[in-house]
């Protein structure tokens, strides 16, 4: 005898569709080369210097920066010498590579390239911004448009974060090291705008502000 329960539970889930959440796009540096890999989880690889690392995906997904090392080439900062990176642009097909950024050296530490770190994109994806080692006591904070290569310093700073939504989206979140009156130094974190005027002082932490403003 047919259990009528049981042939119900079945009809329904041979019927019922299985929707399958595909993974969103990323991308990797592998042996040097940077790969993109679709939602489908198909791979692509973008470069093949073996000298990129640190790719960095664009909010809509279509392009990529990434660091490229200059073997044998050093770069003079306030805390010594660096060794030398370019950074540059590549569209998620690999189409379209794009040198950006130079390293190069400078009187002024706010002019110097050094390296690239914590590599950032606007909302928009239009801006790159990026920390590279400048004064013995801090690195500096540069962006680079990414349409027309134009790059300027920002503001002096480490541990760069870039606010991704909210009242202070496309702000820059990071730590500065500071002078008391008295005598003796600090490191908090400040809040400033993209064109590096200060908002605020965050203070020691930034648990209590991402969870105000930030994605969590």
């Amino acid at each position: 005898m047919v259990n009528l329960r049981s042939a119900a539970f079945l009809s329904l889930a041979v019927l019922t569709p299985v929707f399958v959440h595909a993974a969103e796009p990323k991308v990797s540096a592998d042996v040097g080369n940077i790969v993109f890999a679709n939602r489908d989880g198909q791979t692509q690889r973008l470069t093949s210097s073996a000298h990129d690392s640190e790719p960095v995906l664009s909010p809509d997904g279509k392009w990529v920066v990434f660091v490229r090392a200059v073997p044998g080439k050093k770069i003079a900062t306030g805390g010594g010498e660096e060794e030398a990176t370019e950074l540059w642009q590549i569209r998620a097909d690999g189409k379209e590579p794009t040198l950006l950024v130079r390293a190069h050296e400078s009187e002024k530490m706010e002019s110097v390239i050094g390296g690239f770190e914590n590599l950032q994109f606007s909302s928009d994806g239009r801006l790159v911004f990026f920390v590279t080692p400048a004064w013995a006591t801090s690195g500096a904070v540069h962006v680079v448009d990414t349409t027309n290569a134009k790059e300027h310093f920002v503001v002096a700073g480490n541990n760069l974060e870039i606010v991704p939504s909210g009242e202070y989206r496309d702000h820059l979140l990071l730590q500065q090291h500071r002078y008391f009156l008295g005598g003796g130094s600090y490191d908090w974190f400040f809040l400033f705008k993209p064109d590096g005027k200060e908002v605020g002082v965050v203070g020691e932490d930034t648990s209590n502000f991402k969870e105000l403003y930030s994605d969590k």
